[in-house]
């Protein structure tokens, strides 16, 4: 119930909100697929790949924080456009 209350409201946002909320998803996307890569390419060495190893993560622990910022951008964008 709780689940499909909040899925009727993100699809009810503004037009600004769900570009922001859109795009984040996606360029989070893309870089879960780069260290996704990464760590293919990685073999496990941590004596030759350390700073693929390293490259990969960086690019996991961005992603998730890219998504946290855009997801509040957009409350917050929402917010400002249902008080007007």
């Amino acid at each position: 119930m709780k689940l499909r209350m909040t899925l009727r409201r993100m699809l009810r946002m503004c037009p600004e909100a769900w570009y922001i909320f859109i795009s984040s998803v996606r360029l989070t996307a893309f870089l879960l697929l780069c260290a996704f890569v990464l760590l293919l390419g990685w073999n496990g060495s941590m004596l030759h790949g350390y700073r693929q190893y390293m490259t990969a993560m960086s690019l996991y622990e961005i992603g998730q924080a890219l998504l946290l910022v855009g997801v509040l951008f957009s409350a917050i964008i929402e917010d400002a456009q249902e008080k007007r």
